[in-house]
């Protein structure tokens, strides 16, 4: 009877496991269908170059979480960088451009 009893037990432990598997098999199943789904929604839409660049930012945000322990940059990041860089040193130079002149300059003797 014992012997049975290990043996039932042994069989409820494996097929409780089995479940397990084919339950995070078909969630993971379902996550990857539904990425592929936005996929082919978001080529559906014809995205131009700033919504792909948003997507490579979300993308970046998400392996950027804590959770990695290596992070890689692509190269687009890195232009999307000097892009950003390029803006900045434009605003600046417009902002001192319209800037009022308090006083008129004094020659220095």
């Amino acid at each position: 009877m014992e012997k049975e009893a290990v043996i039932l037990r042994g069989e409820a432990i494996k097929e409780q496991k089995k479940r397990v598997a084919i339950g995070e098999a078909e969630a993971i199943e379902l996550v990857q269908k539904a990425t592929a789904e936005a996929l082919e929604r978001l080529n559906a839409a014809n995205p131009n170059e700033a919504v792909l660049q948003l997507k490579v930012l979300e993308a970046f945000e998400k392996a950027a979480d804590g959770k990695a322990t290596k992070i890689i940059i692509p190269s687009e990041i890195q232009g999307l960088a000097g892009l950003a860089a390029g803006i900045k040193e434009m605003i600046t130079a417009d902002a001192t451009q319209t800037e009022p002149a308090d006083s008129p300059a004094q020659p220095q003797a």
